[in-house]
């Protein structure tokens, strides 16, 4: 059976660590998008969640050097930064005929 990255010992370690320097430190606002941080409250869009500054399947490494301290709606946004970009609606153009049908 496969373990979860994010269940083990080490990770669980730099989680605590990094959330402990950010509100020991006084952070209260999320880098990304300004929003306040609600260190009172877990799982809604403004709580606190430590983040991958290089995503960990790009190499980056369970290190507190390498978090950070993001509003958990960024951090779910933001993934790993491997997905592509959302494909946009082609714009559909009316075209105006004359008359005679013409264009």
């Amino acid at each position: 059976m496969a373990t979860s990255r994010t269940g083990t010992g080490t990770w669980k370690k730099v989680r605590a660590e990094r959330l402990k320097l950010d509100y020991e430190a006084g952070v209260t606002h999320c880098p990304i998008c300004g929003c306040w941080l609600d260190w009172e409250n877990s799982r809604r869009p403004n709580s606190p969640e430590p983040d991958h500054i290089v995503p960990h399947s790009m190499g980056g490494q369970d290190t507190v050097d390498n978090t950070r301290t993001i509003c958990r709606f960024d951090n779910q946004s933001r993934g790993d930064g491997t997905r592509k970009p959302k494909r946009t609606r082609p714009v559909i153009k009316t075209v105006t005929l004359d008359a005679a049908g013409a264009w």
